[in-house]
């Protein structure tokens, strides 16, 4: 389509009724009341995914500059303001439920914190007493968050920030760093059965787990400053289900940010919004497409996936194209014919065996697998002319090949 009909088509699509939003300051009143059925949408198809053991929650940033109240600072991420989402995600990067953060409000705010509020939230889609682990890191956690997650039968575990132990009595800093990098502490909270563990690196790290303790031991490659090399330290087998585990939000970003749309818009603030949910559904649908395929079976990227969902929505759409040039006169003009032809559709809708049937078609059209201009006959799925004869069956080829 020409740049003029996008920007029209974007300057008319809306996702809600602006009628229906209630006024500011209102107690019902939506900061999101724009693409709110978008959001809730795409969450209830994400949630209809059987999640996996291992989940984080993490914030995830879409950027942007636009002068607006629900934009967020946050200096620890690649882009550092933008609209700010909380995220769980699996250990291979499917989202599989977020919430949109928009201030004071968003959530129903408890005596555990904000973040903890939303971790709450996010873990009701998770199945209970079913050995489910969810990760996050310390601007969440806490020893009462742990608690209450282990009493509804999601195991955790966490960095936590030393303040909101309780008081709980560890080896002090200057101790540690004498036995040397890889050292660690612990203890056990009785009520909660949760172990809280302090583990000195290059500097003192706070662990909280309700399933991970120490053993077994294992060793990690870390960077030696003073030496300027490599060296093995030890660590007990929460610090590397940590690692491990932690990760899925931020390899979601990463997906995301390989093939992101980045159109602008400055009359409509939520595009953004509805521009990245696109995106993390297609990222969804290439991860959820990669777990269904036969051992042993290849792949497509993520772009050749991206590409194919594209050419599948226009798959059966006539498109035409005019001829180059400017027109020097009005009866150039109108001599200009346009030519019409049909998107090729692609591998996954050609060969699916599932309702190609020919329908006649009165002029005769070149086949597309012959090449020869006597085909009059095409496919009611795929809209491409096929020759369709006993003695060359074009459209049998076509369809299985």
């Amino acid at each position: 389509m020409s740049r003029d009909r996008f920007e029209q088509i974007k300057k008319n699509l809306h996702f809600n009724d602006n009628l229906t939003q209630k006024p500011r300051g209102d107690p019902g009143h939506d900061k999101i009341h724009k693409v709110r059925p978008l959001i809730e949408m795409i969450r209830d198809n994400f949630m209809k995914i059987p999640p996996e053991e291992h989940q984080a929650v993490d914030e995830q940033i879409v950027p942007t500059k636009q002068r607006i109240s629900l934009k967020q600072y946050n200096p620890k991420k690649p882009h550092k303001w933008g609209y700010k989402f909380i995220s769980r995600a699996g250990e291979s990067g499917f989202v599989y439920d977020f919430e949109m953060y928009t201030g004071k409000g968003s959530v129903d705010v408890s005596d555990l914190g904000v973040g903890a509020d939303f971790v709450l939230r996010l873990a009701r889609g998770i199945p209970k007493h079913k050995n489910y682990k969810l990760f996050f890191d310390n601007w969440i956690s806490s020893l009462d968050l742990a608690q209450t997650l282990s009493d509804q039968g999601i195991l955790t575990l966490a960095i936590v920030r030393a303040n909101r132990l309780k008081g709980c009595a560890l080896e002090s800093d200057s101790k540690l760093k004498a036995r040397g990098r890889g050292s660690y502490d612990w203890r056990v909270e009785t009520q909660s059965n949760a172990i809280v563990v302090k583990w000195y690196d290059n500097k003192p790290v706070h662990l909280i787990s309700t399933y991970a303790a120490l053993d077994p031991e294992d060793t990690c490659r870390r960077w030696d400053g003073k030496r300027k090399e490599y060296a093995d330290v030890k660590r007990p087998y929460c610090v590397k289900e940590y690692n491990r585990f932690m990760g899925g939000v931020d390899l979601a970003d990463m997906l995301l940010e390989l093939y992101r749309i980045d159109f602008k818009s400055r009359s409509k603030w939520y595009m953004r919004i509805s521009f990245f949910l696109f995106d993390l559904s297609v990222v969804n649908g290439w991860l959820l497409y990669r777990s269904c395929l036969a051992a042993g079976q290849k792949p497509m990227n993520l772009l050749q996936f991206k590409t194919d969902v594209a050419r599948a929505l226009l798959s059966g759409a006539s498109l035409a194209t005019p001829k180059r040039g400017s027109p020097f006169s009005d009866a150039d003009t109108n001599s200009q014919k346009k030519r019409n032809y049909t998107c090729r559709p692609p591998d996954s809708t050609r060969l699916d065996g599932q309702g190609h049937f020919p329908a006649w078609i009165e002029s005769k059209q070149r086949c597309r697998v012959c090449v020869q201009a006597h085909s009059k006959v095409k496919c009611v799925k795929c809209e491409v002319s096929l020759c369709f004869t006993p003695n060359g069956n074009c459209f049998l080829t076509y369809h299985t090949m």
